[in-house]
């Protein structure tokens, strides 16, 4: 008897003590749980991915971004940034401006009267040769036809029609309607027409105007004490109009080209922006060539690109513990030429030799220095680079 009852107190005490321990085991994930993700990988002993390092926005993940444009072996004092040769032109086109697969007009006695009213809009220095065509199908009497209550046709008709639209305005309206059956009271006129078009010839402009752009790297943009843009018109003079150039949506010149010319234009040093530069060129009519175009820049002073970034505790934390790599990615314009270079960071030499490639990336962790850094390019010869960045990765 005494021995149960002990195993019985035994059996409970054991109880007791499995229900305490879960307890513990419990409190202890909910606590690994509300921990930051950063301080529970470090208690259990885990390395912290990139994605979960607390702060890690993209942003704060980038240390330089620049727009280098051209570099050049030795300091410059002076930029040419050439660009393509383009042609603009005009271009025209037959279209259908409205259609209606059919048309049926009627009068009778009593004044009732079924006709067909259209409204047209169209752009007059845009838009020749209009017409307005029809096919009779059945009709009874005379047609009439109205342009902005103006009579272009009063007749009877039959067969294929095909009637010019001379004086056709921006704003148009179209009345067809039969003649009225006057004292023959008990009669009905009509017309039933098919494959009712007004047609024109459309001048296409897209192809008078044209985008170019240009890179100008921060150094440069920052130094300019004079610009000019420079270029050749290919054209003939009875065949063309006026024709502006803008530099970033800013008006540089608006005149008649000299056909067979150079042409050169002073630029505002302040319209030119650092990194990417728009030149649009934009004519009313004719056909041009537009050749030999660069943008000529002279400096203050001679540059050697050099870029300076910070890199602040945090981030220098990151590159300890190997929670990032510090990636050096050049984009470079596929220009088909060799790309070599001598990098200087922060006083220690490396090189790139990116072939032909239109990318090239380095990993320069160990180069970088918690606080100010730099990064000097020493080109063997010129080079085009459209995009230098250094980001954690």
């Amino acid at each position: 008897m005494f021995s149960m009852v002990m195993l019985k107190k035994k059996g409970q005490s054991a109880g007791g003590a499995a229900t305490l321990v879960a307890a513990i085991v419990g409190l202890i994930i909910l606590y690994l749980l509300f921990l930051p993700p950063e301080d529970r990988a470090g208690l259990l002993g885990e390395n912290i991915t990139s994605g979960t390092a607390k702060g890690a926005t993209e942003s704060s993940r980038t240390l330089l971004l620049e727009t280098p444009g051209t570099i050049f072996k030795p300091k410059q004092d002076e930029f040419e940034h050439r660009i393509s040769s383009f042609n603009l032109f005009s271009k025209s086109e037959d279209r259908a401006l409205k259609t209606f697969d059919s048309v049926y007009v009627e009068a009778k006695s009593g004044n009732k009267i079924k006709k067909k009213t259209f409204a047209l809009s169209i752009e007059p220095s845009k838009t020749s040769d209009a017409k307005l065509s029809f096919d009779v199908k059945n009709h009874k009497g005379r047609l009439i036809i109205l342009l902005n209550n103006a009579e272009i046709f009063n007749g009877e008709a039959s067969g294929q029609n095909i009637i010019s639209l001379d004086n056709m305005e921006q704003d148009n309206v179209f009345e067809i309607l039969a003649e009225d059956v006057g004292f023959q009271f008990w009669s009905t006129n009509f017309y039933d027409l098919g494959d009712v078009k007004v047609t024109g010839t459309v001048k296409l402009l897209e192809n008078l105007q044209s985008k170019q752009t240009f890179i100008v790297g921060g150094d440069e943009a920052n130094n300019i004490n004079e610009a000019s843009l420079i270029y050749f018109v290919d054209c003939r003079v009875s065949d063309v109009g006026t024709m502006r150039v803008y530099l970033n949506n800013a008006m540089l010149t608006s005149s008649v080209p000299d056909c067979g010319s150079p042409v050169k234009i002073p630029v505002d040093p302040s319209l030119i922006a650092r990194g990417t530069n728009t030149l649009s060129f934009v004519s009313e009519r004719g056909t041009f060539l537009i050749d030999q175009v660069s943008l000529n820049t002279k400096l203050n002073e001679p540059i050697e690109p050099i870029y300076f970034f910070e890199v602040n505790s945090t981030q220098f934390g990151w590159l300890q513990n190997n929670t990032f790599k510090a990636q050096l990615s050049f984009k470079f314009v596929d220009d088909g030429q060799e790309k070599r270079a001598e990098l200087n960071i922060n006083n220690r030499r490396t090189f790139i030799d990116a072939r032909r490639a239109a990318n090239y990336t380095k990993d320069i962790t160990p180069f970088l220095t918690e606080g100010s850094n730099f990064i000097r390019i020493v080109p063997e010869k010129t080079l085009n680079i459209a995009e230098i960045s250094i980001r954690l990765q």
